[in-house]
């Protein structure tokens, strides 16, 4: 019976907390939409023409975050946030292999025909960094609600065991993370609204990935198609 009543107790801890954040997510000072800058032109996962025979390509990820290269071996190493670097292998593989190009497949398969190097680098723009500074500084009165802005680059290479080699640089350099009443997401192109419950700095890296860094992709390997035709 105690036992029961401790548990029910954990349950209950857990709604309040789940509430809680919910409640904290809620409130309009947290930033809940993402868009893209107006020159994008956003490319989905169907607009690409599914090969016969797609190409069978082992994947390296170099990320770099605000100058640091985020590295996963030697272990030692490794920053605290080195799941980021790994979590950008995952989600490139499942976006190269969305559009029915190509086939991710482990650096030592037999049949691997090239390999696909990809370099991004994140930084928080010097807005943000900026306004962020100001509120640290007017904690009790600031009245701006902070849109934040991320720079970004990426470079693609494919190189094919045939000696054939083809670089992409995607357009896309930009993201922003704001307000549906932001200045900024009046001009943005195709805001889309969070599907978190709550709000914390992993919500910034899994909207980054899940639209921004795919967006990345899709725009690398539209150039690289042209090239393979």
């Amino acid at each position: 019976m105690k036992t029961l009543k401790i548990f029910g107790l954990m349950v209950l801890t857990v709604a309040v907390l789940e509430l809680s954040a919910c409640a904290s997510y809620d409130h309009k000072d947290y930033p809940r939409e993402s868009w893209f800058t107006p020159s994008t032109q956003v490319i989905s996962a169907d607009q690409f023409k599914k090969a016969k025979n797609p190409l069978k390509i082992a994947l390296v990820v170099n990320y770099t975050w605000e100058g640091r290269p985020i590295v996963q071996e030697p272990f030692e190493e490794r920053p605290a946030d080195w799941r980021e670097q790994y979590g950008l292998e995952l989600a490139a593989a499942r976006y190269l292999e969305e559009t029915g190009k190509f086939i991710i497949v482990d650096p030592d398969d037999k049949e691997k025909q090239g390999v696909m190097s990809i370099d991004v680098t994140r930084k928080m723009d010097e807005k943000t960094k900026a306004a962020l500074a100001s509120k640290k500084a007017n904690q009790n009165d600031y009245p701006e609600k902070i849109v934040y802005e991320y720079d970004m680059t990426m470079r693609m290479e494919l190189s094919l065991t045939d000696g054939k080699k083809f670089e992409a640089i995607p357009k896309t350099d930009h993201m922003f993370i704001g307000h549906e009443e932001s200045e900024e997401r009046k001009v943005g192109v195709n805001p889309k609204r969070f599907t978190f419950s709550y709000f914390n700095n992993m919500d910034f890296h899994t909207e980054f990935v899940r639209r921004f860094y795919k967006q990345m992709i899709f725009e690398g390997v539209q150039q690289i198609e042209n090239g393979l035709q």
